[in-house]
């Protein structure tokens, strides 16, 4: 009589266990924000699945728990490749708009009124921002001596 409730017990830890996991994992997951944090989420992604399929083989704690690790683990390196690959885009895309061609002004055109002034270095946050030219247009129904 004892042994039927021993696998009794355990027949209903499983489901328990399971979404106990379930849940932890899509909760976590969904803290990890949007954008940029492929490795998070591969990691939390990666340890849930890991850990149910480690309860599903070896249906013990131990299982599991390497199932998580190694799930993580995996899914860490994923998520990693990830971000590099998505930076590598967003650097490639930075680089282009900063090299972007400016459109020449044509011969006969008169170019706007304004004039060009020099902006010193300054710190923004943590970023210097390096001394550059600014045009500053003029509108000539307004003038103002504020440049």
């Amino acid at each position: 009589m004892k042994g039927i409730n021993i696998v009794r017990h355990n027949i209903l830890k499983i489901p328990l266990l399971l979404m106990g996991t379930l849940v932890l994992a899509i909760f976590l997951t969904s803290c990890a924000s949007t954008g940029r944090y492929d490795t998070q989420k591969g990691a939390l992604a990666g340890a849930g699945i890991g850990a149910l399929a480690g309860q599903a083989i070896g249906r013990n704690t131990k299982s599991t728990l390497i199932g998580a690790g190694a799930g993580g683990l995996i899914g860490a390196i994923l998520g990693d490749s990830e971000d590099q690959k998505n930076q590598e885009i967003r650097d490639r895309q930075r680089t282009q708009a900063m090299t972007a061609p400016i459109a020449p002004l044509h011969a006969d055109a008169e170019p706007p009124p304004g004039r060009w002034i020099t902006v010193r270095g300054r710190w923004n946050g943590n970023t210097w921002i390096l001394a550059h030219k600014r045009w500053i247009p003029v509108n000539p129904e307004y003038p103002t001596n504020r440049y």
